[in-house]
């Protein structure tokens, strides 16, 4: 006797009830084609695409790189605070200029 369809238990870590989802043997037997054929998709586009093999050398050189980058970025962020603190001087400079003018 072949089964019509299957059934398949969802128990939810949070929620102590059961989920029962019925699943005709037809609706299964695509979502496992479905499933294999995905594996198999993702499988030859490894084989046809292969990972890049970085070498030490030039794994260290980006290293480098990145280190050297990040201690710009940093010197830049310090100047970008000291240009701010620059401007906010001078605009409390203008201000008590202009406020000295508007008074005489």
């Amino acid at each position: 006797m072949k089964p019509t369809a299957w059934n398949l238990v969802v128990i939810s870590p949070q929620s102590p009830c059961l989920e029962k989802i019925r699943v005709s043997c037809q609706a299964g037997l695509i979502l496992i084609a479905a499933g294999v054929l995905a594996f198999l998709t993702t499988v030859f586009l490894l084989l046809m695409f292969p990972q890049i093999r970085v070498n030490e050398s030039d794994r260290a050189r980006l290293a480098t790189e990145n280190q050297v980058l990040r201690s710009e970025n940093k010197n830049i962020a310090i100047r970008i605070n000291k240009l701010d603190a620059k401007v906010s001087q001078f605009r409390s400079q203008s201000e008590r200029v202009v406020a000295l003018m508007q008074t005489d």
